[in-house]
C-alpha cells in the first residue's frame, strides 16, 4: 500500500461505519450515483468511470448486502476493482479486537466492537459487522456478511456469500452453505445439533 488514501465504492448508510473505521483523512474519493452530503470527498458517478483510473491505489467496499445474490454481486464488483490494479487492504475499526493468530484476508471489513478470536479465518471481502463475534477456529467464507451482534461459536464454517442475520447464534462446529441465510435472532441449527 503506497499511502493511506482510499476509494470508497458505495456511499450509503453502511458506508458511514466504514469511513469511521478508516479514520478522518483516509478517504480521497467515492463512487456513487447519488451525492452523499455527509462526505467531504470527490464523487465519481459510476463504477465504469472509477475503473478507468488507478488512483487512489486502495479501495474499500462501502456496499453491504443481505442476500446471497446481493453479496455475490458485491463480491463480483470487488473483483472488478482488484482487476483494475487497485489493492484492498482489510479495514479494521480501532474498537474491534482481532487475535494475532486470526487470518484476515484482503477486502475484509471488521467494524466497531467486533471480536475475531484465535485461529479464526475471515475471508476475502467479508463483513464482520458491529459487535459481531467470530469465535476460535471458525471460518467465514469469501463475500459473506456477519450482521451486527451475530455470533459464530467455535469451529463454525460459513460458505461464500452467506448472510448471518443480526443477533443470530451459530452453534459450534456447524456448517453453513454458500448463499445460505441464517435468520436474525435465530439459533442455528435449531435442533441444537450440528
Amino acid at each position: 500500500m503506497s499511502d493511506g488514501s482510499f476509494l470508497l465504492v458505495g456511499a450509503g448508510g453502511h458506508a458511514k461505519a466504514i469511513v469511521e473505521a478508516l479514520g478522518k483523512n483516509a478517504l480521497m474519493s467515492y463512487v456513487d450515483a447519488v451525492a452523499a452530503s455527509w462526505l467531504a470527498a470527490q464523487r465519481i458517478d459510476d463504477d465504469e468511470t472509477a475503473l478507468q483510473s488507478t488512483q487512489p491505489e486502495n479501495f474499500v467496499m462501502g456496499l453491504g448486502g443481505v442476500s446471497g445474490t446481493a453479496l455475490e454481486q458485491r463480491y463480483e464488483l470487488f473483483e472488478r476493482y482488484l482487476a483494475s490494479g487497485r489493492t484492498a487492504p482489510p479495514v479494521c475499526h480501532p474498537a474491534a479486537h482481532i487475535s494475532p493468530s486470526a487470518k484476515i484476508e484482503e477486502g475484509a471489513i471488521i467494524l466497531a466492537g467486533a471480536l475475531v478470536q484465535p485461529g479464526a479465518h475471515v475471508g476475502r471481502a467479508t463483513i464482520v459487522n458491529t459487535g459481531a463475534i467470530v469465535e476460535h477456529d471458525s471460518h467465514l467464507g469469501a463475500g459473506s456478511h456477519l450482521a451486527p451482534r451475530a455470533v459464530l461459536l467455535g469451529g463454525v464454517t460459513v460458505g461464500r456469500y452467506a448472510m448471518i442475520g443480526a443477533g443470530a447464534v451459530v452453534l459450534p462446529s456447524s456448517a453453513i452453505g454458500d448463499r445460505d441465510l441464517v435468520r436474525a435472532n435465530s439459533l442455528y441449527p435449531e435442533s441444537g445439533g450440528a
